[in-house]
C-alpha cells in the first residue's frame, strides 16, 4: 500500500508538473489535474490538501536531483577547473533531464511563502555559494582570471539553467551531453581567459563517495538547437 501511495503521488506531480508549465501554476486547479489523471478531485486532495503542496514537492524534488548528482563532485579531490567543468556539466544534465519540472521551478518558487519557501531558497543558495567557492579556489590556485567569484557563479548558474528554454529534447540536432560539454567549454574559457577546450572526464580524479544533503536548486518560445 506505502509503495501505491508514492507511485500515485508521483503520477500527481508528474501530471501537475506538466499542467504548470502548459499553462501556468495560478491558472492550474486540483480539479484540472484530477482530469489529467482520470480521478476524482477527492483523490487528489488525499494526497496533496493544497495547490502549494504539490508546487512545493516538485521543487523540492528538482533541488533535491541537483544536489545528490553534485554533492560527490564538490567533495572530490579534483583541481578548481576540473571540479567546475563536472558542475556545469552535471547541471545541464539534470535540468535537461525534466526540463518542465525546472522551467516550473524557475517561474513559480515565488508562488510559494513561510517556512518550506525559506529552505528551498537557502537550499538553492547554498548551491550557488558552493559553485562560487570552486571559483574563488581557482583565483587562489592563479588557473582562473581576477572577477567576483559570486557573479560568476550566478552567470554559469543562469546559462544552464537556460538551456531548459531552447532544448528540445529528441528534436534537436545535439545531445544532452554535448550541450553539456560546450556549456562547461565556455564556462572555462570564460574564466581562464583561454579558449581551450575544458578538461575531459578522463582528466579528472573520480570523485570520492559523498552523502546526499538535504533539499535545496514565462515558457519563452524555443528554438530548435
Amino acid at each position: 500500500m506505502e509503495h501505491k501511495d508514492a507511485a500515485r503521488r508521483q503520477d500527481i506531480l508528474r501530471a501537475a508538473t506538466k499542467l504548470f508549465a502548459e499553462q501556468g501554476y495560478r491558472e492550474t486547479n486540483l480539479n484540472q489535474i484530477a482530469v489529467e489523471l482520470g480521478f476524482r478531485r477527492q483523490a487528489v486532495y488525499h494526497y496533496f490538501p493544497a495547490k502549494d503542496e504539490i508546487l512545493y514537492e516538485l521543487i523540492a524534488q528538482a533541488g533535491e536531483a541537483m544536489i545528490s548528482t553534485s554533492q560527490p563532485i564538490f567533495d572530490a579531490d579534483l583541481e578548481p577547473d576540473a571540479a567546475l567543468t563536472e558542475i556545469v556539466r552535471n547541471h545541464v544534465r539534470v535540468v535537461l533531464a525534466q526540463p518542465d519540472t525546472f522551467r516550473v521551478q524557475f517561474a513559480e518558487l515565488n508562488k510559494l511563502s513561510g517556512d518550506r519557501a525559506e529552505t528551498l531558497r537557502k537550499g538553492m543558495s547554498a548551491y550557488v555559494h558552493r559553485i562560487a567557492d570552486v571559483i574563488e579556489a581557482g583565483q587562489r590556485a592563479g588557473a582562473f582570471v581576477p572577477a567576483h567569484p559570486m557573479m560568476h557563479a550566478l552567470l554559469l548558474v543562469g546559462m544552464c539553467n537556460g538551456t531548459t528554454q531552447w532544448y528540445e529534447g529528441a528534436l534537436s540536432r545535439t545531445s544532452i551531453d554535448e550541450v553539456a560539454d560546450q556549456a562547461a567549454r565556455i564556462a572555462i574559457s570564460g574564466l581562464t581567459g583561454s579558449e581551450s577546450a575544458a578538461p575531459t572526464p578522463a582528466t579528472a580524479k573520480p570523485p570520492k563517495s559523498a552523502k546526499t544533503t538535504s533539499k535545496t536548486p514565462t515558457t519563452a518560445r524555443r528554438q530548435r538547437a
